[in-house]
């Protein structure tokens, strides 16, 4: 109990606990950075062609993908929760089995998105930039979503490997991949032995190719013995129906917030300000979004090492150290995005300038980034207890926040701020935005405060579990049922 605890066994708790955040953190944080690092790298390759149009057109074009894959990828991304809640219980084969219905549910939505390919001219001609960025945006979307299956797959089994507690595996593996994705994008993009340049084009099949190495890397990673046999994981490979209605009943409201955070997103971009505003609002939007990347994607990197942290802590019945770890990750985003926030604010236009010497490009995307600094404290608070709350399972209640709050506040916000201040130009809709994250960050802080999230039990047998120590801790014995 905690009351029994001495002063040295709480400093060795907290020095214990403390190395636990780090070490799940790095991994992770590298992990999701790096898979992001393929889009960035792809963006900074179509720079190098000295072509305004592709480098307009490709965020519009990864954003109308996205929108599509983070469905499948928000559902297999509770992967993590459940792993991680079975390890804390010592079910280990249960870890395993949710992992293999990942391979049924990637190929699902894999059809799918083959299927989809005969609406993307539309979709592209819809969105109405001008004709030479339209032409970048379908060549690159229309290879792209190629890569949906090998995406989700590898997302899936990453996170399986994260709910393990083996985050290494996940890293590596993407960091391989990284390097296959531009080494296969600047052949195809430039040409190379014998290879005609296919420009934007080369960058989408970079990418495919990379997320289907990546997925043959985590499927032999997950069959090895040091794996295999610990999980039984040659054994679970078979269609369970039960496995898959947790994941689709706990995912799918991830999925479905992710789907609508990317869509709302790509309506800001493509709409918002690439149609209000023009082509160099749309260049320092795309140039801003990729250094928004740098503050967030680490971000939700400790979010994702935090969830599984949660997910053990609770399947082991302890939920007082899970509201410590995730006060730790808490305190260690706020140092990262904190830092970022000054550098943005300061140095802003000159970051933009790296990417481009357009003098209007610098000055709008200058303003970009003083608007992205004033929300990354909130938006690290946000990405920090969403995961906290996943990893105890709690997905409807923010999942139905963002989707609302999204179309409200950003949309909403964002078509107002066009149509009344005109006169600030991009800079409008960016405040919209900038007011959602912050209204997200409070919202999810007070979510977590609340302790809903005691009430919900992933996993049988139920389980006593004794919490004490914080405010919206009690010394009473809980004893959680099945929601």
């Amino acid at each position: 109990m905690e009351l029994s605890l001495t002063s040295a066994d709480r400093d060795a708790r907290k020095r214990s606990e403390v190395r636990a955040v780090i070490a799940m953190s790095i991994p992770v944080v590298i992990t999701n950075s790096a898979r992001a690092l393929m889009d960035v790298a792809d963006y900074v390759l179509v720079t190098w062609m000295h072509d305004p149009n592709p480098q307009a057109g490709i965020l519009s074009a990864q954003l109308i993908v996205w929108t599509y894959m983070v469905i499948p990828m928000g559902i297999v991304a509770v992967v993590n929760t459940f792993a991680s809640q079975a390890l804390g219980r010592n079910q280990n084969r249960e870890c395993s089995i949710y992992a293999w219905q990942v391979f049924y549910l990637s190929a699902v939505f894999g059809v799918l998105g083959f299927a989809l390919r005969p609406l993307l001219p539309a979709i592209v001609a819809a969105i109405g930039h001008a004709p030479d960025v339209q032409v970048a945006e379908l060549a690159y979307a229309d290879i792209a979503i190629l890569g949906t299956a090998p995406t989700v797959l590898s997302m899936g089994l990453g996170w399986f490997f994260v709910g393990i507690h083996r985050p290494w595996t996940a890293t590596w593996t993407v960091i391989e991949s990284n390097i296959v994705n531009v080494a296969v994008a600047y052949v195809l993009m430039f040409g190379a032995f014998g290879i005609a340049p296919m420009g934007i084009a080369g960058a989408a099949w970079g990418t495919v190719v990379a997320v289907v190495y990546r997925s043959v890397r985590l499927v032999w990673a997950m069959l090895r013995p040091n794996v295999s046999e610990a999980f039984d994981c040659r054994r679970t490979w078979r269609f369970s129906w039960r496995h898959q209605v947790d994941l689709w009943r706990v995912g799918t409201p991830v999925g479905l917030q992710w789907v609508c955070d990317v869509g709302v997103w790509a309506i800001f971009v493509t709409m918002l300000v690439g149609n209000k505003f023009g082509t160099a609002s749309l260049v320092a939007t795309n140039t801003a979004w990729q250094y928004m990347r740098v503050a967030f994607l680490p971000a939700i990197g400790v979010g994702q090492g935090l969830q599984a942290l949660v997910g053990k802590s609770i399947g082991a019945g302890d939920p007082s150290r899970a509201i410590r770890e995730t006060r730790l990750a808490v305190r260690l985003t706020l140092v990262y995005m904190g830092t970022l926030s000054l550098v943005y604010a300061l140095q802003g236009g000159r970051l933009v300038g790296w990417f481009s010497d357009d003098p209007e490009v610098i000055a709008l995307g200058a303003k970009i980034m003083i608007c992205t600094a004033v929300f990354q404290l909130f938006d690290g608070v946000a990405i920090t207890y969403n995961s906290a709350l996943r990893g105890a399972g709690d997905t409807f209640v923010p999942s139905i926040f963002f989707i609302v709050a999204n179309w409200l506040v950003i949309i909403g916000g964002g078509w107002l701020m066009v149509w009344w201040v005109p006169q600030w130009g991009c800079l409008g809709p960016w405040i919209a935005g900038a007011t959602l994250i912050v209204l997200a960050g409070v919202f999810l802080w007070w979510r977590w405060r609340a302790g809903a999230w005691r009430a919900i039990h992933l996993l049988d047998p139920p389980i006593v579990q004794r919490a004490v120590g914080d405010p919206i801790e009690s010394t009473s014995v809980i004893v959680v049922s099945q929601p």
